[in-house]
This record gives structure tokens, C-alpha cells and sequence, in this order.
């Protein structure tokens, strides 16, 4: 079975192209700023970072970005059956580090969820406030095709075997992976922001939103209530959409600890242009908007990009 995503990633590659949408930082509203900041560095491993024009804020990342800003204001947990964040994935760059934060995170006690989607390893576990968190380690390379053979969702990998995409992780040889390393160290300055996963209150009007942004589709799964959507890299997970919170789901309210803002950037002028029709420009010559699930987007023009179309 072939897909839109799939498509893309093969067409830029031929090219010699970059995918064509990278997530940047995530904004989310706690009830307790300290313990929040408190959560995201001692237990997940992020440094507490300067980053201007947050109000009261605080950043947190890696040694060489942004991942996160934490705002203060939210005065109830994470609500159930609205809209909005199920989860944010941030992809470490090896095995190692991965297998690292699970030991970590096993020395810690910390209640997580580990399971094998062949095309990458993952452990969930939520923050204080219920925002869902997963630790990814992305590989395409194990995958080869999605099988429509069935009604059921399966993929085939790259030995042959076909795999549900939920199953377990071998948990004694991941922890294997990192012996001798240090579990204390900050998480891997690499680590990136992988991809987001959203309550919407529907799918096909969803799917269509973030296409006109410029993901591709990828799987659809009514049976699931979810699908996913690309970005133009071998790993065709950059956005993933669900109803699970409902039909129709609402925004979640603005006292709720939630997701209040996200980034993007790209390096594709010509996909900058197309979205400017759908999107506002803000003061900073962005594009901002309001996606299907209430949070505020930005999409920037890489710094690069930028100079080009300036330039042009």
C-alpha cells in the first residue's frame, strides 16, 4: 500500500531535498510552574533554557534548541474528552540515548509505557498536568511497506514479519544497549521534536486543515478513529490525528492546562507562499493561525530561506 507521505519522501529525496516541515518549540499552560520545570529537568533530562519573549515562561531543551516553554496560568490538570495535545514526541539520536532515558526512567520509578511501532521505539509517560510525552527513536529502516492484505491494520518489516505497530519492546536487551552509561547526564543536545499527536473533533476536516499546511497524508484508520500525515522523510509519522476524545470534541477551556502554542518552520519558499493564503502574517513576518483544535500555530521561514526570498 502506497501513500501520499510515502510519495513525498520518495519525490525530495530524488531530489535531494530536506523534508519539507520541522517541528519547533511547544507551548504549554501548568498549574504549578515550579514542579513542571522541576518534572521536565530531573526527570526527562532538559536544561532550563534563555529564550526572550515568553512573559513568565520558561524554556527548557537541549544544549542547542528549544524545546518546550512551560507558561504558568492553568489552574486545572489536563481535561478528558476535549480537544487538543494527546501527546508531543521528541526523537533522541541512537539507540543508546534511548535505551539511556529508559533506564533512567526505570531508576526514577517513573510510570511509562514502552512499545515497538517498527517504524520506531517509543515510551509514553505523562507530566504532572497530563500532558502526554513520548521518548522516540525513529527507524524507518525497519520498516518496508503497510499490508492491505486484511481489514486490520498491519505493517510488514524489513525481515519479512508482519507487525501490529503496538507491540512490546524487548525490554532487556534495550536496557542492554546502555550499559555503563549515565543515567544523570542531560538528554542528547540532538534531540529534536519529532511530531505531534492531537485530539480533533474530526478527521477528514482535520486532515484536510493540515494538509493546506503542507503535510502529506499517510495512513487513515476509521476502524482506530485515528490517521496519521508526513512531512517528506522516510518516517511518515510527523503529525498523527485522533477522535478519541470524542465527535465533535471542543476546544479545551482556557483555564485547563493544555496546549497553547506550537511552532513550525520550513525551508520551502514556494509552500510558504501557498500557506500565506491560508494563514495571517504576524509582526514578525510569519504565518500564524488557529488550528482544528484551538492552539495557535506559527510557521517560519528557516533564517536561509528567509534571505532567499528576500534576496528574489
Amino acid at each position: 500500500m502506497d501513500t501520499d507521505a510515502l510519495k513525498l519522501a520518495r519525490s525530495l529525496k530524488a531530489c535531494g531535498l530536506p523534508e519539507r516541515l520541522n517541528w519547533g518549540a511547544v507551548e504549554l499552560s501548568v498549574t504549578d510552574l515550579h514542579r513542571a520545570v522541576r518534572f521536565w529537568t530531573e526527570t526527562l533530562g532538559f536544561i532550563v533554557r534563555l529564550h526572550p519573549g515568553i512573559g513568565q515562561g520558561v524554556a527548557v531543551g537541549t544544549t542547542e534548541r528549544t524545546l518546550v516553554i512551560l507558561q504558568p496560568g492553568a489552574s486545572t490538570p489536563a481535561l478528558q474528552n476535549v480537544a487538543g495535545m494527546y501527546h508531543v514526541a521528541f526523537a533522541v539520536p541512537s539507540q543508546r540515548e534511548f535505551s539511556r532515558l529508559l533506564n533512567r526512567f526505570t531508576h526514577l520509578q517513573v510510570p511509562i509505557a514502552p512499545v515497538d511501532h517498527t517504524m520506531s521505539k517509543a515510551i509514553y509517560l505523562n507530566d504532572p498536568d497530563g500532558h502526554g510525552i513520548e521518548i522516540a527513536l525513529e527507524t524507518p529502516e525497519r520498516f518496508a511497506r503497510f499490508d492491505s492484505s486484511s481489514s486490520s491494520f498491519a505493517m510488514i518489516d524489513s525481515e519479512g514479519r508482519f507487525r501490529s505497530g503496538r507491540d512490546p519492546l524487548n525490554l532487556p536487551a534495550e536496557r542492554a544497549a546502555a550499559a555503563g552509561a549515565n543515567i544523570a547526564e542531560p538528554i542528547a543536545a540532538e534531540t529534536v521534536t519529532a511530531h505531534l499527536h492531537l485530539h480533533v473533533p474530526a478527521l477528514e476536516q482535520g486532515l484536510d486543515w493540515f494538509e493546506a499546511l503542507g503535510f502529506a497524508r499517510n495512513l487513515l484508520l476509521p476502524s482506530m478513529g485515528m490517521a496519521d500525515m508526513g512531512a517528506g522523510a522516510a518516517y511518515t509519522h510527523r503529525l498523527a490525528l485522533n477522535i478519541w476524545a470524542g465527535r465533535g470534541a471542543p476546544p479545551p477551556p482556557t483555564h485547563s492546562a493544555r496546549l497553547i502554542r506550537y511552532h513550525l518552520t520550513t525551508s520551502d519558499v514556494a509552500l510558504f507562499k501557498q500557506t500565506s493564503m491560508h494563514l495571517r502574517w504576524d509582526a514578525a513576518g510569519n504565518l500564524s493561525g488557529t488550528d482544528p483544535t484551538g492552539a495557535t500555530l506559527t510557521l517560519a521561514l528557516t533564517p536561509v530561506a528567509r534571505t532567499e526570498r528576500t534576496a528574489a
